[in-house]
């Protein structure tokens, strides 16, 4: 059976869209109101559409801010990791600097993105979502130290790589805030300073 199409798109590649809407409503709503105050209403309105779209995609308000901050989590190691491939492997501390930038540059240039951030802590569900966005990270700054410290394992890093990159996330959060008087880069720098420290410090068992 052919598949229906309106104006082009297929009825998958429009509810596609439409989710994508909803996302970026989302994101536009979290920076105006915040968490606290983020609504299905709200988003509908930005995005231009009504509530019967809304559960096209989405079961309740909690499912949409759990995308959100998961997509936005996504972008946050995918620059992080572009940023790394791009300084030569051996090179442990640029390339710390450079994934750690691009996720600080990130949350500096969009203060949506660094509003979901801040306030993700105090969010029930949100909270669940920032485990697992450290979670990645640590798995994603052990990759680094292994492959430029090749006789160590994950295993050497596993405690060590969780407690580094929560300490990252929290820092991350106070500059954020204003409770860190530094500049982008010296945060940047302490931050790689502290990788390279993990890899020529890993754990004994």
């Amino acid at each position: 059976m052919a598949t229906r199409t309106f104006q082009g798109a297929s009825a998958e590649e429009r509810a596609a869209e439409r989710r994508g809407r909803l996302l970026d409503a989302a994101l536009d709503v979290v920076g105006e109101r915040g968490v606290a105050d983020f609504t299905m209403t709200a988003v509908c309105r930005a995005a231009g559409l009504t509530e019967r779209y809304f559960y096209e995609s989405f079961a309740r308000r909690e499912d949409l801010l759990a995308a959100l901050f998961e997509a936005t989590s996504d972008t946050a190691l995918r620059l992080a990791e572009q940023a790394a491939a791009a300084v030569p492997v051996p090179d442990l501390e640029n390339r710390a600097r450079a994934a750690v930038r691009a996720t600080v540059t990130l949350l500096a240039r969009d203060a949506r993105s660094a509003r979901l951030y801040r306030e993700a802590v105090g969010h029930p569900v949100l909270a669940a979502r920032r485990q697992d966005t450290v979670a990645a990270f640590a798995a994603f700054l052990a990759r680094l130290i292994v492959e430029a410290r090749p006789h160590l394992s994950p295993d050497d890093l596993d405690v060590t790589t969780v407690l580094l990159t929560a300490g990252i996330v929290d820092a991350v959060g106070f500059w954020l805030d204003g409770r860190l008087a530094v500049d982008a880069e010296h945060l940047v720098t302490r931050c790689a300073h502290l990788v390279v420290a993990a890899a020529d410090f890993p754990e004994e068992r």
